[in-house]
């Protein structure tokens, strides 16, 4: 049934304990190839920012805000910023690769950089999953409101069938247990 199953990663500690053993079942179950996907987003910033004078008779463009400095960063940082996330990031998909791989599933990981959402969906939709195991940190109230949740623009942005987790329930399971 499930030949390709995707599972995005953010990274932190809680959800990799409560989505990975869903994953290792469903893995050796289905005989199914495991993708462990983490999206990078860009920190921000971009090279060739021009400053606005402080005055006309200003030969030199100075920044007026924190933002304009990150905005205009020497695009060699920018460069190693990304690079260093994009290190962190493989450094935080390698455990769980190599714990599900000595487990006898079929998995390997892969790390891009974009929005988080979008570019879990247009993975999952180019490559042809069957499936897309992510877990849910239920943010509520403003915070999602205002800034979204990747699971939900997920849940709502794709075809591909979503099975989503709440590590913070799974946590209260395995405590009773």
């Amino acid at each position: 049934m499930f030949k390709k199953i995707l599972v995005p990663c953010d990274g932190s500690d809680l959800a990799g304990q409560a989505v990975f053993p869903y994953v290792e079942d469903l893995g050796k179950e289905a005989g199914a190839q495991i993708v462990i996907l983490r999206v990078v987003q860009p920190p921000p910033g971009r090279s060739g920012t021009h400053f606005r004078a402080g005055a006309p008779e200003m030969p030199i463009s100075l920044p007026e805000t924190p933002e304009d400095v990150s905005i205009g960063r020497h695009p060699i940082y920018r460069g190693q910023e990304i690079a260093s996330a994009e290190a962190a990031a493989r450094s935080s998909v390698a455990k769980p690769e190599h714990m599900l791989r000595e487990r006898g599933v079929h998995v390997q990981s892969k790390v891009i950089l974009g929005e988080p959402a979008e570019e879990i969906i247009e993975y999952a939709e180019q490559e042809n999953f069957d499936l897309i195991v992510m877990c849910s940190h239920g943010s509520s109230g403003i915070r999602r409101w205002v800034f979204g949740s990747v699971t939900e623009k997920v849940l709502r942005g794709t075809a591909v069938p979503v099975l989503v987790i709440h590590p913070e329930e799974w946590a209260q399971k395995r405590k009773h247990e």
